[in-house]
């Protein structure tokens, strides 16, 4: 059964006020007393008031948050205003959490916090890595080109940067050793005629590529020709230039009609 609580009230009587200030007064004088009329609780009579009365606080308190979000989204205001409205906005609606729930609302805000700092950090990271791999990569490239005479370095960078990246190098026991070096993934073919893919050096792949005949047109002095191939024709073993088809027509349409002759 639930505790019971006393709570007086006192009820003026018929008459009270500036009319029956004299009779008051007179009934002072002869010694009478009013007595207080009381009155009862139970507990849960008591929780009901303050529940009541804390509804009415909070329904009053959300209109006015409602006023203010709306006042927020019409007004033209500025960003300090907006902001300090903001913050008022929020004062309130946390005035109404208990411990707990304001407890977690300030882990799920630095949660939010957190995670979206460590998106920006891992964006601004990968931006970085990006770039520097990318110009490692090209520098490594066009010196490559460069050193072999190509007329262009640009379109060696083209053809091998997308299968070119950063490999971290070993020591003699195959362990990693934090240094990273371009490694190109090249597309060959082996003794046996069978294709391979190398992983080579960015130097060892150009290289590579003024030996094979669909590449010799973008290094100076390589273009050649030949109705064999790259072993050339005549059984010479000495591989005619453009130079010197160009002085057989018949040769010289045989190979360009084949594509075997490729210049720049």
């Amino acid at each position: 059964m639930s505790p019971r609580r006393k709570i007086w009230w006192v009820i003026p009587h018929e008459g009270d006020g500036d009319a029956g200030a004299g009779a008051g007064a007179g009934a002072g004088d002869a010694g009478a007393t009013t007595p207080p009329v009381t009155k009862t609780f139970t507990q849960s009579d008591v929780d009901k008031i303050i529940k009541e009365r804390l509804d009415r606080q909070n329904k009053q308190s959300r209109s006015m948050i409602d006023e203010l979000d709306a006042l927020k989204a019409k007004s033209q205001l500025t960003v300090k205003e907006r902001q300090e409205l903001e913050d008022r906005i929020e004062s309130m609606k946390n005035e109404h959490l208990t411990k707990e729930e304001l407890a977690d609302k300030k882990r799920s805000q630095m949660e939010r916090q957190y995670k979206t700092e460590l998106e920006g950090l891992t964006s601004e990271r990968d931006a970085w890595k990006g770039r520097y791999t990318g110009s490692t990569i090209s520098r490594s490239l066009t010196d490559a080109a460069v050193e072999n005479d190509a007329y262009t370095p640009e379109q060696i960078v083209a053809i091998l940067q997308s299968t070119t990246s950063l490999v971290e190098m070993l020591d003699e026991d195959g362990k990693p050793t934090g240094e990273l070096t371009p490694k190109v993934k090249f597309n060959d073919i082996n003794k046996e005629g069978k294709p391979v893919t190398l992983e080579l050096s960015p130097k060892e792949a150009v290289k590579r590529m003024t030996e094979i005949d669909r590449y010799l047109n973008l290094f100076k002095g390589k273009a050649t020709g030949g109705l064999g191939g790259s072993n050339g024709s005549g059984g010479s073993g000495k591989e005619p230039t453009a130079n010197d088809l160009a002085k057989d027509p018949k040769k010289y349409r045989e190979a360009r009609d084949k594509g075997l002759l490729n210049f720049d």
